[in-house]
Parts: C-alpha cells; sequence; structure tokens
C-alpha cells in the first residue's frame, strides 16, 4: 500500500465520485479508478460501492478512510517538522476552513500565514463537518466553521460572530417587491438546500427556521452537486426549482442573475466558531487571537455577538 494511493483513495472518499476527484487530483479518471482497484486487490475488500452517479464507501471504505486520514495526517506532519528544523524556527499550524467561510472572512485569511509572529498557518478549504472532524483527528490544528451541532462540542471553540441570513426569490416572485419576508409567508414553498450531511448544524438551523411548524417531504429539495458550489444553489433559485437562504451581502458578491434576496422577519443567523483540541498551545491561541481579531474586522460580513446587557461582542468559549 502506497501513501499515494491512500491521498487517492481520501480524495474519492470526500468527492463521492470519481470524475471529481480526478479533476481535483489532477489525473485522469481511469488512471485514478485503476489505482483505487489496485489498492482494493491489495486488501481484498471492496472500498466502494460504484453507481453512475456516486461512489460511497463500503463498511470496509469507511473503516480505511478514518485511518487514512490520521496516517496521511502523521505523515504530513512530520514532513513539516523536517523542513521546519532545516529552514526557520516559525511553529507551523495548519487550519481548515468549512465552505463559505472562506468568503466571509477571505481577507484576514489571506493574510493569516503571514500576520502572526513566528508562526506560519497554512490555510485549506474543508466540507462543513469535515473541518470539524479534521480537527478530532489531528489532522488540522484549528477550523473554521459553521454553527456546530451538539455533538460537535467536544472541542474548544470560540464564538467570532453571526452572518445573517435572507430568502433568495426568482424574479417576479409574489414576495420579490418586499422589503422583507416574513417566514410564516414561506411555509408553502420549496426551499432548495444542499446535502445536510456535511454540514448538520447550519442545515438543520436553516430548515428549522422557514418551516418552523416543521417541514413536509416535499418542501425541501436536496441537491448533491450543490455541496461545495454556493452559487449553485442560487442558479436553481433562478430556474425556478423554489426559493433559498443565503448570507446577505454575498448574494450579490456571487453575481448569479435571475434573483433577489430579502431580510427574513425573523432574522435568520448562523454562528461563525473557530474550533480547536484543548488544552490549546500558545500558537493555537496565538492563532485563535488573530482569528477574533480579525473577525471584527468591517471588511468582513461577520457581525459581532453582542450580549443583552452592554452591547459588546461575546467571544464565548467553550470547553
Amino acid at each position: 500500500m502506497e501513501l499515494r494511493q491512500l491521498r487517492y483513495f481520501l480524495a474519492v472518499a470526500e468527492e463521492g465520485r470519481f470524475s471529481r476527484a480526478a479533476q481535483r487530483l489532477h489525473i485522469a479518471a481511469p488512471s485514478l479508478s485503476q489505482q483505487i482497484r489496485a489498492l482494493e486487490r491489495e486488501l481484498r475488500v471492496p472500498l466502494f460501492e460504484r453507481t453512475p452517479e456516486a461512489a460511497r464507501l463500503t463498511v470496509a471504505g469507511v473503516v480505511l478512510a478514518e485511518r487514512a486520514r490520521i496516517v496521511l495526517a502523521e505523515v504530513d506532519r512530520a514532513l513539516a517538522d523536517v523542513r521546519a528544523a532545516g529552514a526557520d524556527s516559525r511553529e507551523r499550524l495548519t487550519l481548515r476552513v468549512a465552505t463559505m467561510a472562506d468568503l466571509v472572512l477571505g481577507g484576514p485569511l489571506r493574510h493569516a500565514a503571514l500576520a502572526i509572529d513566528g508562526i506560519e498557518v497554512s490555510v485549506s478549504s474543508g466540507r462543513g463537518d469535515d473541518a470539524v472532524e479534521a480537527v478530532r483527528q489531528g489532522r488540522a490544528d484549528a477550523a473554521v466553521v459553521w454553527s456546530r451541532s451538539y455533538p460537535q462540542r467536544d472541542l474548544a471553540g470560540v464564538v467570532l460572530g453571526q452572518v445573517v441570513l435572507g430568502v433568495v426569490l426568482p424574479l417576479g416572485h409574489a414576495l420579490s417587491g418586499a422589503v422583507t419576508v416574513p417566514v410564516a409567508a414561506l411555509a408553502d414553498e420549496v426551499l432548495v438546500m444542499f446535502p445536510r450531511e456535511p454540514f448538520a448544524g447550519t442545515w438543520d438551523r436553516a430548515v428549522d427556521h422557514v418551516f418552523p411548524a416543521g417541514a413536509a417531504h416535499d418542501h425541501v429539495v436536496i441537491e448533491p452537486d450543490l455541496l461545495n458550489a454556493p452559487e449553485a444553489v442560487l442558479r436553481a433559485v433562478g430556474a425556478g426549482t423554489g426559493i433559498a437562504v443565503s448570507i446577505l451581502g454575498l448574494v450579490d458578491h456571487l453575481g448569479v442573475e435571475g434573483i433577489t434576496v430579502r431580510p427574513l422577519v425573523p432574522a435568520l443567523t448562523w454562528d461563525l466558531e473557530a474550533v480547536w483540541r484543548a488544552p490549546a498551545s500558545p500558537a493555537v491561541r496565538k492563532l485563535v487571537d488573530f482569528l477574533v481579531e480579525s473577525s471584527q474586522d468591517p471588511e468582513t460580513l461577520v457581525e459581532p455577538v453582542r450580549s443583552p446587557g452592554d452591547g459588546r461582542r461575546d467571544a464565548t468559549v467553550t470547553a
């Protein structure tokens, strides 16, 4: 078994399709398929259930994925430590950023690698819950994620702030001319959503907010291809599939035509959190402090969390 094969295997597991994994790895899809077949022959077990639409992990594949992430994380960390020993004295940290959080904190994240004395930060994107899991398994030192679900609160965390979401409507919709849209007016609408699994916390928060009385089975349309493409959700709305929710201020940035966005009443918000494994090293604390300070930059789309008593930022740390 080669480390390259493990990296190929994880790419397919994370992307869910051989074609998308091949694009991510910059290799031909047939070559990738051959490498995975060779790995399956060596292990004598199938790792994926293959269909024309997707490649899903088997039970054996799930076990290998969990172990492979740990093995590759240790290999990468060892390589980084060796290179650091031969280069300079800066400590290297890995920061995983959930989908769309990089758009909200784009400027500060671009400067993170240079802005913290004595620390070199490697920033990479990850799918929702995968970013949390990367921290839990030691594949990342910290992560910036959206509202965590309850089982994910075993990690230490600080709320950096909140983003406000609006309802995205197709042009010509009966509510498109309203200044604000009451949630009660959306009871009979169809909500276009990304798959729940990698984004459980934000998914539940959005669906429960739009349909406080509960969503019927045909009230939510899930598009598997929308996993890493927020603009694809907006295009589905423009095509008449339904409505959606998106971060206010981000819709115009994505430049999708045929839609409009309106604030919701009551407002829908998502928390933006930094998470890490406790106890935090001094370097991780420096990184977290940088993220807290950067989230207050007026150029970001993050609004500070206000405490009820004095109106100041409430940076809530959870252990």
